[in-house]
């Protein structure tokens, strides 16, 4: 368990410093978050600044501190498995040194002797600030992956390892892992990232990652989507604990608005003007305007403003559970394995595929979904063929 908590310094001219404590396997961290605010500005029981208009940058932040922190004790500790205190000072010692870079204030280390997994860290840092938070966390899992493999088959994946060897062993541990086709050809894509990366650094003249055989796999994908009565029944599941409920009203709530996972925290009151949503989106940097839905207000009122958004590794977890769940409880009829499928991402979807079977112009959905032809919005969407011909029904032409 890794708790982390920000504090202030002294009181000085200038503010008071923002430092943060990190807390894990009886180990305690300190560090400063290089931030200054008025003490008086400063909210200790929800661990921000206010107002949160004004402190907007300053408390993002402070979630990216605590993302990183907990993200790298997630990486550092595998849950389950017995450590001695020698290696939690170890490790700390790896904490302390990642933090440095991750602040700016250490340049990475790198040599030819680095292996994959280690440079990822190092990548991470570096395009910390040049790539959204949820792109650099992606690298977390491909990293896993790769220390897991190495302990399985009791070989150190090196710049100069990755071969077609490499690749046929690497993708047939993904496989009997039961990852899907799409997800390993993104882990296959990051590696190809990774190893260009290297090369530019003059880390390695390995080029076998660009060989034919070196291939990205992909499939078409058949992901899911809840249809309108199946968030309705979604809505009203009885969830007794705290945190998985919010998830549960949160992830509703964007099946009503359709953005990404990294536009959540912007769905706010004071960006609601006259029953619509404004939002510039962080991966296009696009403005979208988005019709409030009730329900939008409802859970917005429910959890106050400023509300902490969970990260997508967390929410992606919950809703893992809660698929689970709503599988017990039988909440609906029909397909209850789709249930088992649903994350953040699902909720965007949804959002598409029922705007679209409602009637609304597939133009005027796009302006919020931001795809750029048709041909792309109807590869998004899910529908089958019995309900495109239940929406052509009421069409003039087959009324004629």
């Amino acid at each position: 368990m890794a708790t982390v908590k920000f504090y202030l310094d002294k009181e000085r001219k200038n503010g008071s410093l923002i430092l943060v404590t990190f807390t894990f396997n009886h180990e305690r961290l300190r560090f400063s978050t290089g931030l200054n605010i008025p003490k008086k500005a400063w909210d200790d029981k929800d661990q921000k600044a206010k107002p949160l208009k004004e402190f907007a940058e300053t408390n993002k932040h402070l979630r990216d501190v605590n993302s990183f922190l907990l993200n790298i004790y997630d990486e550092l500790f595998a849950k389950g498995v017995k450590i001695s205190k020698e290696d939690v000072k170890k490790k700390s010692l790896e904490i302390k040194e990642a933090y440095q870079v991750f602040a700016g204030r250490k340049d990475a280390a790198i040599s030819y002797k680095t292996s994959l997994a280690e440079f990822i860290p190092i990548f991470q840092a570096r395009y910390k600030n040049k790539h959204s938070t949820n792109h650099i966390q992606h690298f977390n899992g491909i990293k896993t992956h790769l220390e897991t493999f190495q302990k399985e088959t009791g070989t150190i994946v090196t710049f100069d390892s990755i071969n077609k060897d490499f690749y046929i062993s690497f993708t047939d541990y993904l496989k009997a892992a039961n990852l899907k086709p799409n997800t390993i050809g993104s882990h296959i894509k990051r590696i190809k990232r990774l190893m260009n990366e290297a090369n530019e650094d003059k880390l390695t003249a390995n080029q076998e990652h660009r060989a034919t055989g070196f291939k990205v796999l992909k499939e078409d994908s058949d992901t899911i989507y809840l249809t309108e009565d199946d968030i309705s029944a979604l809505y009203e599941l009885k969830i007794e604990e705290s945190r998985m409920r919010k998830i549960r009203d949160l992830f509703v709530l964007h099946c009503h608005t359709g953005l990404r996972h990294s536009d959540w925290p912007k769905v706010t009151l004071e960006n609601i003007h006259e029953n619509k949503l404004y939002v510039k989106t962080q991966k296009t940097n696009e403005p979208v305007i988005i019709p409030v839905h009730p329900i939008i207000i409802e859970i917005i009122n429910r959890y106050g403003p400023g509300a902490t958004i969970p990260t997508n590794q967390e929410a992606n977890r919950v809703l893992r559970w809660i698929g689970e769940y709503a599988v017990i409880k039988k909440i609906t009829e029909g397909n209850l394995d789709k249930w088992l499928q649903i994350r953040t991402h699902t909720a965007r979807r949804s959002f598409a595929t029922n705007g679209y079977l409602s009637g609304i112009p597939m133009l005027s959905l796009m302006q919020i979904t931001g795809h750029k032809t048709t041909q792309s919005f109807l590869r998004y969407i899910r529908i089958s063929k019995l309900e495109n011909a239940m929406k052509l029904m009421d069409h003039p032409f087959f009324n004629a």
